[in-house]
């Protein structure tokens, strides 16, 4: 059995560190060649939006390329 303390996650916009109320998931290939669901992101009830463009700036947006 493990005991693992468990982190808020924390809103990822510039310096705003608020709890986070949304998770970000992507489908991605792992280290063997399997496509699994990652958290990519965390973000406040204030700055979705914010994060989401970021996200998409990084990671592409599967509509857009």
């Amino acid at each position: 059995m493990e005991i693992n303390k468990l982190l808020p996650d924390l809103c990822k916009y510039e310096s705003c560190l608020q709890k986070a109320d949304y998770e970000f998931t992507d489908n991605r290939e792992d280290e063997k060649g399997e496509y699994k669901t990652m958290t990519i992101g965390y973000a406040c009830g204030n700055h979705v939006t914010e994060v989401h463009k970021m996200l998409k700036e990084i990671y592409g947006d599967e509509n857009n390329g």
